[in-house]
């Protein structure tokens, strides 16, 4: 009896702390974050460092940045940091170091690898056709036409159905601009690509523009395009001046031509398991921020651009051809028989949705 009573007060005993402790709101003995040093608790004031994926070179983010999506990248690492007294870091991590193919990344994102990831609109093709309406080729009459369509409720539908297909959270659109041609022949008309081996993204519209202009497509990771240009895996490829320039890609053509065959964006993503570890006032203020990144890189893109054209054009090796409106009227003709495919991947809905906001936009 005398040990079955100490048991029942020593039971008593042990409820009336566990009740004190509760009206005190002790709870020393929770369990810690599970995230450890990077929690997203920003009530606990634990530390966040974001480690951003990118293949663009070290270069692009020398400074404040040297090209549209080096200045976007770097204003929200600078902004993360000022805005939340330093609790969030972010780092951007360039030249493939840590995700160099498509499947990398992707499959990086989903699995949590890193943080946040960069990564062009093309390259997301195997995954989603979410962004098959930015491939068109010769659908953008000019920057502010592009740029109308991403914030519009057509660009807004691109970012679910990408999330949807893929899970990664899509951020906004960093801007690199309209695609040139760099090759080692003159070109003037779809004829002067017959059996050039050209590298483009592995995305199948892009691919199929190309092999509709005559050319052999041999789809090549960007990190590895200046060896493969080096090794004559290829004879051309096409990126925007910006990527042209920071590659130096041009280095080792003879003529940059200015098609302007595509509007090329880069889609900043987060991870999912990253994303949902964020608190709430952490995930707005990473959206708030993007999109002033996003603005930011606009701001530069078309000035940027012809910059990077004279770099090229001062360099004693490589020569720019300028195409008439006859000559780039061949392009366009021969390039929009790729369109219905595109109809096919984004559906006849999305596909109609985007021409009739183009044709509204364009009426004025």
């Amino acid at each position: 009896m005398k040990k079955s009573s100490k048991r029942i007060a020593a039971a008593v005993l042990a409820l009336l702390l566990s009740l004190s402790l509760a009206a005190c709101g002790g709870n020393s003995g929770a369990p810690a974050s599970p995230g450890g040093s990077e929690s997203s608790d920003s009530s606990s004031g634990e530390k966040i460092v974001i480690r951003i994926a990118s293949s663009s070179p070290t270069v692009e983010f020398e400074g404040e940045g040297t090209t549209s999506l080096g200045i976007s990248t770097n204003y929200f690492i600078k902004e993360i940091e000022a805005r939340t007294n330093g609790r969030i870091t972010a780092q951007v991590f360039p030249d493939g170091q840590i995700a160099s193919s498509t499947q990398e990344y992707i499959g990086g994102l989903q699995n949590g690898a890193f943080d946040m990831g960069i990564l062009n609109c093309g390259s997301w093709a195997d995954y989603t056709p979410a962004f098959a309406g930015l491939n068109m080729p010769y659908l953008y009459l000019d920057y502010d036409e592009a740029y109308a369509v991403l914030d519009s409720e057509v660009g807004q539908s691109w970012r679910a159905k990408a999330e949807a297909d893929t899970s990664c959270i899509i951020l906004g659109y960093f801007d690199i601009g309209f695609r040139q041609l760099t090759c080692n022949n003159p070109v003037h008309s779809p004829a002067d690509l017959a059996g050039v081996k050209i590298r483009t993204m592995p995305d199948p519209i892009q691919m199929a523009t190309w092999e509709a202009l005559g050319c052999a497509v041999t789809p090549v990771a960007y990190s590895e395009l200046y060896t493969a240009l080096q090794q004559k895996m290829v004879d051309a490829q096409e990126n925007p001046p910006s990527n042209i320039v920071s590659s130096k890609v041009y280095e080792l053509q003879n003529y940059m031509v200015l098609t302007n065959h595509n509007f090329t964006a880069t889609i900043p993503a987060a991870s999912p398991i990253f994303w949902n570890k964020l608190s709430a006032e952490d995930q707005t203020l990473i959206r708030e921020l993007i999109i002033e990144a996003q603005n930011k890189g606009r701001e530069k893109t078309a000035e940027l651009a012809e910059g990077f054209i004279q770099t090229v054009q001062d360099d004693a090796g490589t020569e720019i051809i300028r195409l008439s409106n006859d000559e780039l009227k061949a392009f366009q003709d021969v390039a929009k028989s790729v369109w219905p495919m595109v109809e096919e991947q984004m559906g006849s809905e999305a596909y109609q949705q985007l021409l009739d906001f183009i044709a509204s936009y364009e009426a004025g």
